[in-house]
């Protein structure tokens, strides 16, 4: 069953779905929502398990165990599968499941089975995440300073925007934040915009893009200006693999389409204006089969810098630049 990402209740999702399915490019909407639906199991006593999809080939004793045992770990459980794509229903056939279950999953098409199920099932919860548009995030911070009690004019919202990369995530942060001060539901301007200030946050999309256009320059400019910062592989490799999702998903949502600006203007949900420049070239750069390769690349080095996490910094610093340099479409990493 469809259910709109503004209009979640998220005790109903617990208590009338028994599959929360969740999917879409809108990294941050999915966390946020994820996060929220975990926090209710955990607080009706359930223990969270959260296994990604590929795991499942070799671990399908936790999987077997989940659904045919009473419990998991002798205690209620709740699985997330994360990553989950149409070989998922090769292991589970959802409509028999007698065990709640959650799934992320990328954006998935029309054409999808997994999304097909999920969104004609009355006993799935489907939410589509998609990207968040500079009014759907002023409307979030809007709505979030009315709930403090806290008002402010246009014109200040509109200044934060256009000072700050601002994002679902710094927006709540920032939300958080505020919600610890606002006692009298008095703050000036100047309070409010420290706050919502990013321009000393590490910006892991801004990286990606530089990363996948090939653009040296501008990822040492950012790389720089972070100097003071210690580049964790994990806040990189997450916006990262869903860029890279989000391109190969624009190439099969125009499967017979080989021009490039026709595929990006094309491609529903629309593409933010000010990304549709950024996106066509990088598209112009990868081929699908060798965003596909990345991809795996990708999985490597995650291992390679977990098990040599001393050194991951360094060995993750040459990841980047074989990526914009393309050489790591033949170097090995694992």
């Amino acid at each position: 069953m469809i259910i709109k990402s503004f209009s979640l209740n998220y005790e109903k999702l617990f208590e009338d779905y028994k599959i929360i399915h969740v999917y879409g490019e809108n990294f941050h909407l999915k966390n946020e929502i994820i996060n929220k639906v975990s926090n209710i199991y955990k607080k009706n006593d359930y223990k969270v398990r959260i296994i990604k999809e590929d795991a499942l080939k070799s671990n399908v004793e936790i999987l077997d165990q989940y659904l045919n045992q009473d419990s998991l770990f002798g205690e209620k459980g709740i699985l997330v599968i994360e990553d989950a794509t149409d070989k998922l229903l090769d292991y589970i056939k959802l409509e028999e499941l007698e065990k709640k279950l959650i799934l992320i999953s990328e954006n998935l098409q029309k054409k999808s089975a997994l999304r097909n199920i999920s969104e004609k099932q009355s006993f799935i919860a489907c939410v589509a995440c998609y990207d968040d548009d500079e009014k759907s995030l002023q409307s979030l911070l809007r709505n979030g300073l009315a709930s403090l009690g806290v008002k402010v004019p246009s014109e200040t919202i509109d200044q934060l925007f256009n000072i700050n990369k601002l994002n679902r995530n710094d927006i709540n942060s920032g939300l958080e934040k505020l919600s610890l001060i606002t006692k009298d539901k008095k703050i000036d301007n100047e309070t409010l915009s420290a706050f919502f200030n990013t321009t000393s946050s590490f910006d892991s999309f801004e990286i990606s893009n530089a990363l996948l256009m090939g653009d040296k320059k501008s990822l040492n400019k950012i790389l720089s200006s972070f100097y003071h910062f210690t580049i964790n592989f994990n806040e990189i490799l997450g916006p990262l693999k869903y860029k890279i999702n989000k391109l190969i998903d624009i190439y099969q949502f125009n499967e017979n389409e080989k021009n490039l600006t026709n595929m990006v203007n094309n491609y529903k949900p629309p593409i933010f204006w000010k990304e549709k420049t950024i996106v066509q070239n990088q598209l112009n750069r990868w081929t699908v089969d060798e965003l596909d390769l990345l991809l795996d690349k990708i999985n490597d080095i995650e291992i390679t810098c977990k098990l040599n996490y001393e050194i991951s910094e360094t060995i993750f610093n040459k990841f980047m630049l074989d990526i914009v340099s393309k050489k790591v479409l033949t170097n090995t990493y694992f």
